[in-house]
């Protein structure tokens, strides 16, 4: 095996564990949000009580979602070694927090140091793979698919004989793992050492489908700069609001449906209890992301809308379900508990692996960061709505 397919299956396998490690707090934090939310509560299963998922899922996302929409604007001017490290040691910190924690401010702080962190990484590693040939991509989304699966069942297992305090402390080694490959298996290419280069705007070609509109600065100074930034931005979602519209609306459906139905879709008539219920929700919704996210080195999909329109489909669904309790058996639910994790990981590995061939390489790095932004806004939305909506149905559920 020649030197340069020596890298490049240590860059795919690399790759691959960034994904997994990175949005592996993200994960923990939504698998034990029912936890978290009744971890200052003497009973076992709070049904319908005053906090709602909705209020871990805002505390694990806007953060984020700050660091996505600020970070394309001077990340670039970090060196990777620096950015890698720093969202390591972030992960880390929010696992210790939150294991520690009874106090529910502390814990959402907890929650908060784990977004900043997956925020941090996502556009970090989105964009380190500009760096890379397009495979990396697809390892990429097939690790952060991974982790939904990893993470969930990891905790549900765990949870059979520790703590839910004690199976977060276990996850420390996480974020280990992610600097120990960055560190010792990744071959990290010499034009990572290099300047960055200033903002090349686009122009309109045959070969390119996502254009930027030529732009000309005669200002200097801050002011300048500023217009520079913020024209760069706006156009770019210009450019871009295909893809990005489709994630809003994937991400906004099935998080409303993760962290606004799952803890009030309750069946009585089994030995689960509610807790078991909603994690078993988790692992079965991060199997059909997994399973998605990984489909893009056997087919690619264009058309990502049409995953967004029937995911807002499955939002009505589990809204009527919640609301009126007509599906027979748990096991149909998870059937389409399944299939809602499907549409989200195909919406997200088509579009950024379609941004990726689409964008000119040297406005790659940027327009791949920028697109993160847009499922971080549909998740917000989710969580913000999912309290009001968990508050209305619950109006109508008796225990």
């Amino acid at each position: 095996m020649s030197e340069l397919e020596n890298n490049k299956k240590r860059a795919i396998v690399s790759f691959w564990i960034f994904g997994l490690c990175n949005n592996f707090g993200y994960v923990i934090m939504l698998s034990a949000a029912y936890d978290l939310i009744s971890k200052d509560s003497s009973k076992d299963d709070v049904y319908c009580g005053k906090r709602s998922t909705g209020a871990i899922l805002l505390a694990d996302v806007l953060p984020s979602l700050a660091i996505k929409l600020v970070a394309p604007t001077f990340i670039h001017k970090i060196h990777y070694n620096v950015k890698v490290s720093s969202a390591a040691f972030i992960s880390l910190a929010s696992f210790v927090m939150v294991a520690s924690s009874t106090n529910f401010t502390l814990i959402l702080f907890g929650v908060a140091l784990a977004a900043v962190s997956s925020g941090l990484g996502e556009v970090t590693f989105l964009a380190l793979t500009s760096h890379f040939e397009r495979s990396v991509i697809t390892s990429w989304s097939s690790g952060t698919g991974f982790a939904g699966i990893f993470g969930s069942t990891l905790y549900l297992a765990f949870n059979l004989f520790l703590s839910p305090s004690q199976t977060i402390y276990l996850m420390i080694i996480v974020p280990c793992i992610e600097l120990i490959t960055y560190w010792f298996i990744l071959v990290r290419p010499a034009t990572l050492n290099e300047p960055p280069g200033g903002f090349e705007p686009l122009l309109e070609t045959e070969e390119c489908s996502v254009t930027v509109t030529e732009v000309k600065y005669t200002d200097t100074g801050r002011l300048a700069s500023l217009k520079h930034t913020l024209t760069k931005f706006l156009l770019g979602i210009k450019d871009l609001r295909y893809y990005m519209g489709s994630l809003f609306l994937v991400y906004c459906s099935e998080y409303l449906i993760n962290q606004g139905m799952f803890e009030i879709m309750w069946y009585k008539n089994i030995s689960w209890s509610i807790k078991v219920q909603y994690r078993v929700y988790q692992v079965v919704y991060q199997v059909g992301v997994t399973i998605s996210r990984s489909s893009a080195s056997f087919i690619h999909f264009h058309r990502i809308h049409v995953f967004s329109i029937l995911q807002f489909l499955n939002l009505i669904v589990f809204s009527c379900e919640a609301r009126y309790q007509f599906i027979p058996s748990i096991w149909i639910t998870i059937i389409l508990i399944l299939y809602e994790g499907l549409l989200g990981g195909a919406c997200y590995v088509n579009a950024f692996y379609a941004i990726y061939n689409e964008v000119p390489a040297h406005h790659r790095e940027y327009s791949l960061g920028l697109a993160s932004v847009s499922d971080s806004f549909g998740i917000v939305l989710a969580g913000i709505l999912s309290t009001f909506i968990h508050n209305y149905i619950c109006k109508f559920r008796v225990q």
